[in-house]
């Protein structure tokens, strides 16, 4: 217990406030890491139907699964360029849904609506060929926009290597010659 006297907070009070304080996103953090703009930022929340709350000083924050929903729109507009035809199946959560505090799910049932699960491997199919190619995507645009000089020593070496081997040993006197030797004949065939 802490002396009411004291100036120091009860470190109870303290530690339930930091732990509520570190499960609130705050809209900008979640912009910067999902690298859209104020505009994006708010057609996913009216798409989700999601309401930000506030904070004792009137700052706007998102609760974690709030958030994550918004990941997860943000990775299928990614994957498909659009907002429709993002569903949330997988991200219900059992307050969401209404379950409360029902046993743990042990697996499908008989009953199981299998239309239902073959969208939803569908959905984490698509994510997770959206993830894979991701890596790809930026390699491959890294790759577009380096130079020469960008390069490793031994990479700078093999380009060397192939732009000589590729490189016309002719002489260029050689080709002139050779060039109007052909005309000259021509001219004279013509005449």
């Amino acid at each position: 217990m802490s002396d009411p006297n004291s100036a120091q907070p009860d470190p109870i009070y303290q530690n339930s406030t930091q732990a509520i304080v570190e499960h609130q996103i705050r809209p900008d953090d979640l912009m910067a890491e999902l690298g859209i703009k104020k505009d994006a930022y708010y057609s996913y929340l009216k798409h989700l139907d999601i309401k930000a709350q506030k904070d004792g000083s009137g700052k706007a924050y998102l609760e974690p699964q709030q958030a994550d929903r918004i990941r997860a729109l943000r990775s299928h507009v990614l994957a498909t360029g659009k907002i429709d035809g993002f569903e949330e199946t997988a991200l219900a959560t059992a307050e969401e849904s209404g379950l409360g505090d029902t046993p743990p799910w042990t697996g499908p049932t008989p009953e199981a609506d299998t239309p239902d699960l073959e969208r939803l491997i569908r959905q984490a199919q698509e994510l997770a060929a959206h993830n894979m190619a991701m890596g790809d995507l930026v390699v491959a645009q890294l790759a577009q926009q380096m130079t020469f000089d960008d390069l490793a020593p031994d990479l700078q070496g093999k380009v060397t290597e192939v732009r000589e081997a590729t490189r016309p040993k002719a002489n260029p006197a050689e080709i002139a010659s050779r060039i109007l030797g052909q005309w000259r004949s021509q001219r004279g065939a013509a005449a």
